[in-house]
């Protein structure tokens, strides 16, 4: 008796896995397209429209320690700089935190949505701000309603970069984090001269309007975002908004962004605090405005340079590169000599500028 053959065709069944790879390969595919044409002028529109977005969202969040300093000395000085700190330490907390949750609405209903409410909170922030006299007032306005307008602001710039650029991506989320630098140099300059001439109250209703205008324009450059990334959009509606932890699972990502969360706690901290540990050491207050200037100055290099660099040498590398000379020149010129010379402090600002500027425009990139 010979074998017996098969009457019929075979059916053959592959069984394709769903979870966070398959998820991540889906993106991709459809983003290889959109790698044809990265040149294309309407995209980077878009990155000019991130840039004005971060400079009034993360530009404002870095000369927030100039903001701290005059309240110290202010409407706050029967405070200590500890208890101002809770209201600075929260706007930042709240703007990196509720990111999480803004980064999911993007995906599902686009920056239509999301971009005209971002301005509505950044400059509801000010107006509200300049009406504010006492500490709970304060703390409500800049630390839990400025933190809030930060993360929708920033998770708007962030993801449209990060979704129409893949080959250069590291240059054109440089290029939209460097309008963080420019808000970081700018504010803290508008600010020293605004506070002794305007007051408090038409300060912040300055920077109110100056905000209204600068992200108007920016939504205006966003508008051809939805329709660059259509194919994408059309998917993601089909998903919940609701957070989605699948990808810690995963050990290597765990430590990785165990990792970036240190990192990134402090280097916010010390731009913060700069201005006040000036103040602290017996330099006149003045300084501390300065230092937020050149800090956000040299960072304005470190978000362009090393974002191109690593487009070629690798994004991790690079990191890994500036978080070393950041280490060494905290050691050697910040701790031991940071209280006893202006010039020391300069150098330290500038240098820790241009360092941890990588950091923040490599990383979201990743």
């Amino acid at each position: 008796m010979g074998e017996r053959e098969s009457s019929g065709p075979t059916l053959a069944i592959t069984l394709i896995p769903i979870g966070p790879e398959t998820e991540a390969n889906d993106i991709s595919n459809v983003n290889d397209d959109a790698t044809r044409d990265e040149t294309e002028t309407l995209r980077w529109s878009c990155v000019g429209g991130a840039a004005l977005f971060l400079m009034c969202s993360y530009g404002f969040s870095q000369s927030i320690g100039t903001v701290q300093s005059f309240l110290q000395l202010n409407q706050l000085s029967d405070y200590s700089a500890q208890d101002i700190g809770w209201i600075t330490g929260l706007d930042t907390a709240v703007s990196l935190l509720c990111g999480i949750q803004v980064g999911p609405l993007m995906d599902r209903y686009g920056s239509r949505l999301l971009a005209p409410t971002a301005i509505g909170l950044t400059v509801a922030r000010f107006f509200l701000l300049a009406e504010c006299n006492n500490y709970w007032q304060i703390f409500l306005c800049l630390g839990v309603l400025g933190g809030i307008a930060s993360a929708v602001a920033s998770t708007v710039a962030i993801s449209a970069v990060g979704k129409l650029f893949i080959r250069r991506r590291g240059l054109a989320m440089g290029a939209a984090m460097a309008g963080a630098s420019l808000g970081g140099i700018t504010f803290p300059l508008v600010l020293r001269r605004a506070f002794p001439a305007l007051g408090w109250p038409w300060s912040n209703r300055v920077m109110g309007f100056v905000t209204l205008g600068l992200m108007a324009i920016g939504m205006f450059f966003l508008l051809p975002f939805p329709r660059l990334i259509l194919p994408a959009a059309v998917s993601s509606k089909k998903k919940s908004a609701a957070l989605n932890f699948d990808a810690f699972r995963s050990g290597p990502f765990v430590f990785i962004t165990l990792g970036f969360f240190l990192y990134e706690f402090s280097i916010t901290g010390v731009g913060v605090l700069l201005p006040t540990f000036a103040v602290k050491a017996g330099l006149p207050s003045a300084m501390g405005y300065t230092l937020v200037s050149i800090l956000n100055g040299c960072s304005f290099l470190g978000r362009l340079l090393p974002g191109l660099a690593g487009d070629y040498v690798g994004h991790f590398d690079v990191i890994l590169f500036m978080t070393c000379l950041s280490l060494i020149f905290t050691g050697a010129l910040f701790v031991p000599f940071g209280g006893q010379s202006a010039g020391i402090l300069y150098a330290f600002a500038a240098l820790w500028g241009f360092c941890t500027g990588s950091f923040l425009s490599i990383l979201p990139g990743k």
